[in-house]
C-alpha cells in the first residue's frame, strides 16, 4: 500500500512539473515574457509577485486568464493587461491549467 501510494504522489509531482514545462512553452509563445520577468516588475507584474499573489487560488488565474476575473496584481496597470487576454482567454483549457501552473511554480 505505501509503495502504491509513494507512486501515485510521484506521478502527481511528475505531472505538475510537465504542466508547467508546457506552461512555460505557452508563456513564451504568446509573448508574456515581453511584459513579464521572473523576479522584476516590468511593464507587468513580476511572476513572483503573481505566484505569490495567486497561491492556493489556481482557479481565480484561470479565471482571470479567461477574461473573466478582475485583476488582483497591480490592478492600476490593467489597462495595459486588457488587450493581452484576447491571447489568453480562447486557450483551451489544458492551456490555460498550464499556463497557470507555470505562472504559479515561481
Amino acid at each position: 500500500m505505501k509503495k502504491l501510494f509513494a507512486a501515485a504522489v510521484g506521478a502527481v509531482v511528475i505531472t505538475s512539473g510537465a504542466f508547467a514545462a508546457n506552461g512555460q512553452q505557452v508563456f513564451m509563445s504568446k509573448g508574456c515574457g515581453a511584459c513579464h520577468q521572473a523576479s522584476v516588475d516590468t511593464v507587468g507584474p513580476a511572476l513572483k509577485k503573481i505566484a505569490k499573489t495567486y497561491k492556493g487560488k489556481k482557479a481565480d488565474l484561470i479565471k482571470f486568464l479567461k477574461g473573466q476575473g478582475k485583476p488582483h496584481v497591480d490592478p492600476a496597470k490593467f489597462a495595459i493587461m486588457r488587450p493581452q487576454l484576447n491571447t489568453t482567454k480562447g486557450l483551451p483549457k489544458d492551456q490555460l491549467e498550464a499556463l497557470a501552473d507555470f505562472i504559479l511554480s515561481h
